[in-house]
């Protein structure tokens, strides 16, 4: 059960994030004419279209999908993302009555794309606390929670594709359609940093008959533990050892040539998504 700091935490954050994705949208996405991803893209277009601000359709096109959630998935989820989704259509008003400044790019139109996508991107911290920024990601999280065998990125990329499709109708160039697909790809790549662990490591798996001669190198040489697993070649049939160790990055070098001293051990590694408790022995 959660404490009352870490639910005071999780609300402060929510506050924060939808604060910084509404600035950033409002300057850099909305007067540039090109389409976000998800929700906010529709609602980026219907403003477009009939000049009402862009925050009461992200209200109207996510609270019955929240409703529909709040008898699927956890209440917490549902309670965070509408505190999200009020609070972003509140400072999206806001900012439009208050006249927050816009920037207008006259000539490279790329730079609203990248800043758009950064801020639209950090809706990952949003997962990063259990929640989501709602619109698609609450229709992929009850899809996936209903049909868990469905590949639900696949589904959340096809409805972004279809939103882009679909912009091209409303701004009536190629070149929104390119610059959305632009924020797109820098906003995956924002919110994907975020859900990584800050403590970025590799994997190294060493598949040997060398074992006992390595095991020392390692910790000796990279001083660094290790976890070893018995097996055998499916070919030779010969007894062999599984090596497995978590190493920072400014350990490769150090294990690399450990490694190169054993010609016909077999090794390969990997990126980390990420690492909790202690590797550092």
């Amino acid at each position: 059960m959660m404490r009352k700091h870490e639910h005071f935490f999780s609300v402060a954050v929510t506050l924060c994030t939808a604060f910084l994705v509404g600035l950033g949208m409002h300057i850099f996405i909305y007067p540039n004419d090109f389409a976000p991803s998800g929700v906010d893209g529709l609602a980026a277009m219907l403003q477009k279209l009939t000049g009402v601000n862009a925050g009461l359709f992200t209200l109207a096109i996510n609270l019955p999908l929240l409703v529909a959630a709040w008898f699927v998935l956890k209440k917490r989820y549902v309670l965070l993302t509408v505190l999200y989704t009020v609070s972003l259509s509140l400072c999206l008003l806001l900012f439009e009555w208050v006249g927050m400044y816009q920037y207008i790019a006259t000539t490279d139109r790329i730079l609203p794309a990248l800043f758009g996508g950064v801020a639209q991107g950090l809706t990952g911290i949003m997962l990063r606390i259990g929640a989501s920024s709602g619109g698609v990601d609450v229709m992929g999280s009850m899809i996936q929670k209903r049909i868990p065998h469905k590949d639900v990125e696949r589904i959340i990329s096809l409805i972004s594709v279809v939103i882009i499709a679909i912009s091209f109708l409303v701004y009536g160039n190629l070149q929104s359609v390119l610059l959305s697909v632009i924020e797109i790809f820098v906003c995956e790549r924002v919110t994907a940093k975020i859900l990584r662990s800050s403590r970025n490591a590799v994997k190294f798996e060493i598949v040997t008959e060398h074992s006992d001669a390595i095991k020392e190198d390692i910790l000796h040489r990279v001083g660094h533990g290790a976890t070893v697993l018995e097996g055998h070649g499916l070919y030779t049939e010969k007894h062999k050892q599984l090596i497995l160790c978590v190493v920072n990055y400014r350990q490769i070098p150090a294990f690399l040539k450990v490694i190169s001293k054993y010609p016909d051990t077999f090794v390969y590694y990997s990126d980390v998504m990420g690492v909790r408790g202690a590797f550092d022995r």
